[in-house]
This record gives structure tokens, C-alpha cells and sequence, in this order.
């Protein structure tokens, strides 16, 4: 199998603050292997990546890992769905940790996936204690945007509007696009838009009209709680909040324009606010392939007391 990680994707996944592991998606399990891990899976489970990459996807498992949940991801990975479930799996040294680990097929436009994606949150190591990991990330649960901020009554910000920041990356993308219907995903790698890097996501269109995000940026995971790498879009929840940006995508798919679509949320006094902009890519061809988008809170882009 050819392996190729895509120049934007790879260094976002660099100083991701989540373990990420690329697998192979053999059709026989046992013949999987790792491809590709970043850092924070090197310093959750003591592996490098040289260690790491060409050994069976296995790896990570020990004679406390689930084999029940093993062999239901493996259903679910036939049917083309991801599979969320809390693991025990095994460092180098075999000491066990337990995480919430998310293993999903990593969809081509075509509707392929030669790769596999695992992505975990560490939540404890029953046998060193909870310090055994400086720095790793906090478990929230993904129920809203966050962190909501409270204000005083009557001091509701107004909506915002869009941004330079922005505004400037749509400019980006007509001036690559030209007189085309679309510019190309390969046109924007990592040193075209470094700038918006850590705001931006990339999601694949499936055949099937789903939205999976192939890439999350480092910010983006700050403002709605977790990692969503490898996440379908109709499947987060609350189902509420989600079926309003799923109509966002898919305006952008059909206009094959950019929208801009900022998201707000309340409760009560508690109320957050992000400043969104979605922008159509193509594989090379007439259609939209994938749609990438840039997220700016309202504490991102210094409003926070903008009334």
C-alpha cells in the first residue's frame, strides 16, 4: 500500500495534544499495520514512531484489553462506520492505561479508505496513578461548544460578524481558484494557509453525502471539547446544535461557494459564539470533495466584551 500523509493534515496531527495513529485497512485484520503515529501517542504509550510504524495494529493490546470491543470496531469498520468505545491498552513497558479510544475508516471522496484512524483520550493507569501522564488532556464531554462564558444581564453580545482573518482566507480561495468552479484541496498544504492552521478542519463529502473530518485543528478542539478527527458530522451530538452545521456543508456542496456561518449557543446567562467560514475544495474535478473550514471563537478573536 502507497502511503501518503497529507502535507496540511500530518503537521496539524504533529502537535495535536490527542494520540493519533494512522493503520492500514487491510481487509484481514491481522495484516494491519501502523503507518503513521504523532507525538502525543509516543508519549501516552512510550513507543516511538520508528518503533511504532510497520508494526500489526495490535500492538496496543494486552491480556486486559476487550476482545468483545475488538471484534464489535471490526463489525463496525465493515459496515464503513467508526467505533467509539473505553479500552485497556498496553505501553512499551506493559503497564495498562485506560482510554477512550475512537477507531474510524479514513473516507476518500471516491467513497475508499486504505487507512484507518485511531484516535484516544487518555482517561487513567490503573496500575501508576493519575499523575503518570503530565499534560494529558482533560475528558469533556462534547455537549457544546465550549467554554461558554457567563455575563451579567442585559450584557448579551451581539452576534458577530466575519472577520479579517477570514475574510482574507476566502480571498485566499478565489485567488487560487480563478476561473475555475473550485481550486483544488491540493492547493492549499501547510505553507498556504499556516496562518489559520490552528482554527481550520478539513472534511472529506462521502459518496453518500456525509461529512467526515480528516483533519481538526489544535484550537478547534479547545472550543468544541475533543479531538474530532475521523468524526462523521450527522453523528455528534447534541443533535441539535449539529443538524444546523450539517445544513451549513451542505449549502456549501450544492452552491459549491464559500458561506459564511457563524454558530451560537446559550443558555441562560452562559453563552458562546463562533465566527465560521466554509470553503469548497475539489480532488481536481467538478465537484465538491471535501469542504475546510476556519473556526474563531469570540474569546479567539478578542470580542469577548463586545456589546
Amino acid at each position: 500500500m502507497h502511503v501518503k500523509i497529507d502535507s496540511l493534515i500530518q503537521p496539524i496531527w504533529e502537535i495535536s495534544p490527542y494520540p493519533i495513529a494512522v493503520i492500514g485497512h487491510d481487509e484481514v485484520p491481522a495484516a494491519r499495520k501502523f503507518f503513521y503515529v504523532n507525538p502525543a501517542f509516543s508519549k501516552l504509550t512510550g513507543y516511538t514512531s520508528e518503533e511504532t510504524v510497520g508494526q500489526p495494529a495490535t500492538l496496543l493490546h494486552g491480556p486486559k484489553t476487550d476482545q468483545s470491543a475488538v471484534a464489535q470496531c471490526e463489525a463496525a469498520l465493515k459496515k464503513g462506520r467508526p467505533f467509539e468505545s473505553t479500552i485497556v491498552h498496553y505501553r512499551k513497558d506493559r503497564s495498562e492505561y485506560i482510554a477512550r479510544a475512537m477507531m474510524a475508516p479514513l473516507v476518500e471522496p471516491d467513497g475508499s479508505a486504505n487507512f484507518l484512524i485511531l484516535n484516544e483520550i487518555w482517561l487513567s493507569s490503573p496500575d501508576r496513578g493519575a499523575s503518570d501522564v503530565p499534560g494529558a488532556p482533560q475528558v469533556v464531554p462534547l455537549t457544546l461548544p465550549m467554554p461558554l462564558v457567563e455575563y451579567p444581564p442585559g450584557r448579551i453580545p451581539q452576534h458577530l460578524r466575519s472577520i479579517p482573518l477570514l475574510d482574507d482566507l476566502k480571498a485566499l480561495w478565489n485567488k487560487i481558484r480563478g476561473d475555475r468552479d473550485l481550486p483544488a484541496r491540493d492547493e492549499f498544504d501547510l505553507g498556504t494557509v499556516q496562518r489559520w492552521a490552528p482554527h481550520l478542519s478539513i472534511a472529506t463529502v462521502t459518496p453518500d453525502g456525509r461529512f467526515q473530518f480528516r483533519l481538526f485543528g489544535t484550537q478547534l478542539s479547545r472550543v468544541y471539547g475533543r479531538d474530532l478527527t475521523g468524526c462523521f458530522l450527522d453523528e455528534l451530538t447534541p443533535i441539535d446544535l449539529w443538524s444546523v452545521i450539517l445544513l451549513h456543508y451542505r449549502e456549501v456542496v450544492a452552491t459549491k461557494r464559500p458561506l459564511f456561518a457563524p454558530i451560537s449557543v446559550a443558555n441562560g446567562r452562559w453563552y458562546n459564539e463562533v465566527s465560521r467560514m466554509l470553503l469548497p475544495l475539489s480532488s481536481g474535478g467538478d465537484a465538491v470533495a471535501y469542504v475546510m473550514g476556519a473556526d474563531y471563537s469570540r474569546t479567539d478573536i478578542g470580542q469577548r466584551d463586545m456589546t
